[in-house]
């Protein structure tokens, strides 16, 4: 059990530092681009029937996403900070459920659209209801992964 443990705690360790290494590598203006820089999908063809039921029911594809981002809406990545840290959309921030489940909201508007997604669809789905029970009026649940890149989005490893 301990060395379980233990490499499970070398694990962690080893991904954070690479993580670290790899921002701390760049300039300050190449961090900021290399953080929130968008490129839009391969193709140009959103497949629905495998994107969440939000983003059929408001036809939401990635690059509306991107632009509501970039004015003032907010895109959170729920999933854990190993899984974040492996790769996520670029213009994600990092909010884990286990926070939302804690009771530890953004500090953001209730009116202020937030985009989510998870490393599955339940994950997304339980950080949506804890929002929108907090108030938050125009929450959109963009569900897993696989489902985010359904309308177009692209994970970028860090």
């Amino acid at each position: 059990m301990k060395k379980s443990r233990l490499i499970l705690l070398v694990l962690v360790f080893t991904a954070v530092l690479v993580g670290y290494r790899y921002v701390n590598s760049f300039s300050p203006i190449e961090k900021k681009t290399a953080v929130r820089q968008y490129a839009p999908h391969p193709s140009d063809e959103i497949k629905w029937s495998e994107a969440s039921q939000d983003a059929q029911t408001y036809q939401i594809r990635f690059e509306q996403v991107a632009a509501a981002v970039k004015n003032g809406a907010k895109c959170y990545d729920v999933r854990s900070f190993i899984e974040y840290q492996l790769g996520n959309i670029g213009i994600a921030e990092h909010y884990p459920l286990s926070s939302l489940r804690k009771q530890e909201f953004p500090a953001v508007v209730h009116d202020v659209p937030i985009y989510l997604y998870g490393s599955d669809s339940v994950m997304s789905a339980q950080a949506a209801k804890l929002l929108r029970d907090e108030g938050f009026q125009y929450v959109y649940d963009l569900g897993s992964v696989e489902q985010i890149k359904a309308i177009g989005a692209t994970l970028y490893s860090i």
